[in-house]
């Protein structure tokens, strides 16, 4: 099965990323294949999240390529490779980045307006799916900002899932047991391409890498 996300000699040097601290991607190749959920793991300014930013088209890299399905994103026009990141990627991160004063469909359908266009109908059908696939559904309705840390997290990848990504990205997202049956269930089920960032393996992953300093310490299948 060829891949979803593939890169080849992929650098990236940050001396600031993060509180003042440096992060480094040195000379990576990888391949990822539909279907699977790649742990990540590694201690902070390892280089993960650095490495999943790239992958996910939010950073550029120093040097190297990217490919996602037969696109090159880093030939693309910055308006195409943004499209292009929307359309495919879904994305979870360390925060949930909800509207506090927006209700919970609201916050979860906000992708489908903005790749999809204005179909309410549709609009509401996916986001109802959703909903009840993450245990939101009687929850619809409630503003954001009013839900639990748990809820909160739910609605989050409500939403990275709506628009049926491609690729999965995760980068250290809150309550990883809450969230990890969901996310392990939808990529298998639905053959999305996962990649969870943590500073522990994640258990259950069908592919574990081991970062240090910008490269790869392990690298193993289960």
């Amino acid at each position: 099965m060829p891949p979803v996300l593939s890169c080849e000699s992929l650098v990236c040097h940050r001396p600031h990323w993060t509180k003042d601290r440096p992060s480094l991607v040195d000379d990576l190749s990888l391949a990822f294949e539909p279907g699977t959920l790649t742990s990540l793991f590694g201690p902070d300014g390892c280089g993960k999240g650095l490495l999943l930013n790239l992958l996910g088209l939010l950073e550029p890299p120093d040097r190297g390529t990217i490919q996602v399905l037969d696109h090159l994103p880093l030939q693309m026009s910055d308006g195409d490779r943004c499209e292009l990141r929307n359309e495919l990627f879904g994305f979870l991160f360390d925060s949930p980045c909800l509207l506090p004063s927006f209700s919970v469909a609201e916050n979860v359908a906000m992708p489908l307006f903005r790749i999809c266009g204005g179909d309410a109908r549709s609009a509401r059908e996916r986001t109802m799916e959703v909903l009840d696939f993450c245990g939101l559904r009687k929850d619809e309705g409630t503003l954001s900002g009013r839900l639990d840390a748990s809820a909160q997290s739910r609605t989050a990848l409500a939403r990275a899932l709506v628009h049926r990504p491609a690729i999965l990205i995760a980068i250290s997202p809150r309550d990883p047991m809450g969230l990890f049956p969901l996310v392990r269930e939808v990529t298998r089920e639905l053959g999305i391409c996962t990649l969870w960032a943590a500073e522990k393996p994640t258990p259950e992953a069908d592919c574990f890498l081991s970062m240090r300093s910008g490269r790869l310490q392990v690298e193993a299948l289960q």
